[in-house]
């Protein structure tokens, strides 16, 4: 699933979170968080789940693109 990443980038500015910090949290390697945030890949359900985890506020319509094209 495809990442809304302007979301994903606004998220980390607003809490000073390096893609690092975010990795750890997601509990990920930074290098799949980097891949997601440049569109080199997708989101699996271990970086879904660890991202609506990571901010509860948000919805899964929110955090990435669930139209199938």
């Amino acid at each position: 699933m495809k990442v809304r990443n302007e979301v994903l980038k606004e998220k980390l500015k607003k809490n000073s979170w390096s893609q690092n910090e975010l990795a750890i949290r997601v509990g990920v390697a930074r290098g799949t968080i980097s891949r997601i945030m440049n569109n080199k890949r997708g989101a699996g359900r271990k970086v879904i789940g660890g991202l609506l985890r990571t901010f509860p506020e948000e919805t899964i319509e929110s955090l990435f693109d669930t139209k199938k094209n």
